[in-house]
């Protein structure tokens, strides 16, 4: 019934289309009614939508870049709301089978925008703040909820898989392929030079480095669960991943790689630790093997971390490194959060870390998602943020410990440690909502192994 009527809506509105295009221009005969048949793909392939989501931070850049009218329109609020079409029209099929057992990581999610958005009340940068709140209670809350309503199959979490592995895969070829035209010219592409760092146009290297740090860490995967015979292919993308994160001349993504796969191999993969081992190194090698052999043009930011900062401090301004801009950043942290009894307890209000250095209602953050959380929101946001992460990693582990980690599973896992490191380097609670959505689709991926492995067992057990 709901396809019948959507599908009459949508031949009806390109008829409208044409006929004012017969009125106005050709092109509109041809572009309106394509904009409608892609709405409704993205509308009945709600997993893809999702994707399309968590890929905006390229998307927005590149689509600005070469059609300046999405300039008008925020790329990443209108994907939301397609996906939000989506998830109603799930609704209103009876799609919608919400887990009970994930309601404790809900609930305190929910809870959390409601610290931030109580924040708005004192915060002392109410523009950047209530812009912050709103992204996050509609961006990060979409993100976090839509894998726990769509993934009720291992096929489900299997698909957007594939669709994340795709997607990575056009990045990666922008990458190099303006990798080799350096190597042949000498020169960075017109508009894909960023600062000596490859990137795609109107994107920040360090968000194109993200993608291809959970590229790498899907391989690095692969190679652990698969056979040694068929990694060939694997080790290849793996190197080509790696030599794309270099490029960009981004180091938390590389680093956050090789801390997240031996913490995720530490506490899950612990009967191939040796193999895990080996993989690492040879990976660590050839990483390091790059920056000593590519131009010292691309490698000189893993290198030289001495310049390029300033840091405003009490003291006034000062020239610093990268790391000493960190460091720099926490330590004002934990100093305002000590500064008054209301810091302590609720902090200094949704965006208010911009006030201790730009002074100004502007967007600014520690580059540290915890120490966001605990200057912005105090203690109160800090609990409630640590339990979300507990309760979210105690559902992980049930699944796992309950079903058997599956390949598919155990990438999101892997992919949800990667990126968790990554937020404490770079990006704040928005900048990270990729977290959010691998945290949801690592919870209920395992739940849905959890079930398929009891429906083996007991069905073992009937045939018995």
């Amino acid at each position: 019934m709901y396809n019948y009527i959507s599908l009459s809506f949508l031949i009806l509105s390109e008829l409208v289309c044409i006929i004012v295009g017969i009125k106005t221009h050709p092109f509109v005969i041809f572009f309106i009614p394509l904009g409608f048949v892609i709405l409704w793909m993205l509308i009945n392939h709600v997993g893809f939508t999702l994707m399309l989501l968590s890929f905006t931070a390229v998307i927005k850049g590149v689509l600005i870049q070469y059609f300046p009218i999405f300039s008008i329109l925020d790329t990443t609020i209108v994907i939301t709301l397609i996906l939000w079409l989506g998830l109603i029209k799930l609704l209103f099929e009876g799609n919608w089978r919400f887990v009970i057992e994930h309601k404790q990581p809900l609930f305190l999610f929910i809870l959390l925008i409601f610290v931030t958005a109580f924040s708005l009340f004192y915060t002392p940068s109410p523009t950047y703040g209530t812009s912050k709140v709103i992204r996050f209670a509609f961006i990060g809350f979409s993100m976090f909820l839509t894998p726990l309503i769509i993934i009720k199959s291992t096929s489900d979490s299997e698909k957007i898989l594939n669709y994340f592995k795709y997607s990575i895969f056009i990045i990666l070829i922008g990458i190099i392929s303006q990798f080799i035209y350096f190597a042949i010219s000498g020169k960075f592409a017109f508009l894909l030079g960023y600062y000596n760092r490859f990137s795609l146009p109107g994107a920040n290297p360090i968000q194109v480095s993200r993608y291809l740090a959970i590229g790498a860490t899907i391989m690095i995967v692969f190679l652990i669960k698969r056979s040694i015979h068929n990694n060939k292919s694997v080790i290849f993308m793996l190197l080509m991943l790696l030599l794309g994160i270099i490029a960009t001349g981004s180091r938390g993504p590389l680093v956050s790689i090789f801390l997240g796969v031996l913490i995720y191999a530490f506490i899950f993969e612990k009967q191939q630790k040796n193999r895990i081992y080996i993989y690492s190194l040879f990976a660590i090698f050839i990483s390091i093997s790059m920056l000593f052999i590519l131009p010292e043009i691309i490698t000189k930011r893993f290198f030289d971390i001495t310049k390029g900062a300033v840091l405003m401090t009490p003291e006034g301004v000062k020239q610093v490194n990268t790391v000493a801009t960190r460091l720099g950043y926490w330590q004002m942290s934990i100093v305002s959060r000590s500064s008054s009894f209301w810091n302590i307890i609720m902090g200094k209000g949704a965006g208010g870390f911009s006030s201790l250095f730009i002074w100004r209602d502007w967007r600014w953050y520690p580059h540290n998602v915890f120490f966001e959380i605990l200057v912005e929101y105090g203690l109160t946001g800090f609990i409630v943020f640590s339990g979300f992460l507990i309760a979210s990693f105690n559902k992980i582990r049930i699944g796992i410990i309950n079903g058997k980690l599956s390949e598919h599973s155990a990438v999101w896992v892997a992919v949800t440690i990667v990126m968790f490191i990554s937020a404490q380097f770079s990006g704040d609670i928005n900048d990270n909502r990729v977290l959010w959505m691998c945290i949801s689709i690592s919870i209920a991926s395992t739940h849905v192994d959890y079930v398929k492995h009891l429906k083996t067992v007991q069905k073992n057990i009937v045939l018995n």
